[in-house]
């Protein structure tokens, strides 16, 4: 069994065939899927609707809008996330530098995959 079985996932994601592909893996594992969200208002839309046990989030959205203020908001609440991105990890605010990234393009399974071994661990 999937560490992500029944688990409700976020995925923040503007590239309509990424979020499919995303959705597609997660729900290959048992999981819900929340989104995928376009914009950090659409993700804290789904945040607020629904409790949130882990997310894949991309870092730069429509508009060039940024997604740390989400990645902000899950690290407060201690809910695990990975990076899954066309832009460099240069980006990547000091702060959220020891999280999972991934390059776009990645294989989703491989996404997938990484949030369940960080559901895995004992919580701090």
């Amino acid at each position: 069994m999937s560490s992500l079985e029944g688990r409700t996932v976020l995925v923040v994601e503007d590239d309509p065939a990424i979020g499919l592909d995303l959705r597609m893996a997660l729900a290959h594992v048992g999981a819900i899927v929340a989104g995928p969200a376009v914009s950090t208002s659409a993700a804290f839309a789904a945040m607020a609707d629904q409790a949130i046990d882990a997310a894949i989030l991309d870092i730069r959205l429509k508009n060039n809008e940024l997604v740390f203020a989400v990645a902000d908001a899950l690290a407060a609440l201690r809910i695990p996330f990975v990076f899954a991105s066309g832009r460099s990890a240069s980006l990547m605010p000091l702060r959220h530098n020891d999280r999972p990234f991934f390059d776009k393009p990645f294989q989703s399974a491989e996404v997938v995959d990484a949030l369940g071994r960080l559901l895995d661990r004992p919580a701090p």
